[in-house]
């Protein structure tokens, strides 16, 4: 049987520089960022394993991106492999951010556990 998506509360925690993701006021999952000379970089997320293919993730980076480009007038920096496939599926960010897919580590992602199905 299929859980039923629950709602994703995102909020912005700017001491631990962390996007949060909450189901039921609990922490599921963060996307983190990093100032460096004025330019925000998104750099990694995460989401509790229970949690996932639920659209934490997603969440988190939807948020993160409006965030960004409504506060910002710099390209953010994208180093998280989740929020660069994302910004890859909703090509309407791609103005507002600039890939370095370079910098990534090697990673398992959901897109290629879905593939392997």
């Amino acid at each position: 049987m299929k859980r039923s998506p629950a709602a994703v509360e995102v909020r912005k925690d700017e001491t631990m520089r962390l996007y949060e993701a909450l189901i039921d006021g609990q922490v599921v999952g963060s996307l983190a960022y990093e100032t460096t000379g004025g330019r925000i970089s998104l750099t990694h997320s995460y989401v509790d394993p229970d949690q996932r293919h639920r659209g934490v993730a997603s969440a988190l980076a939807r948020y993160a991106l409006e965030d960004l480009s409504q506060s910002h007038t710099q390209k953010a920096g994208v180093y998280c492999g989740f929020v660069a496939d994302y910004v890859e599926d909703h090509p309407e960010w791609k103005d507002a951010v600039d890939v370095n897919r370079s910098a990534f580590i090697a990673t398992r992602t959901a897109r290629d556990t879905n593939r392997e199905r």
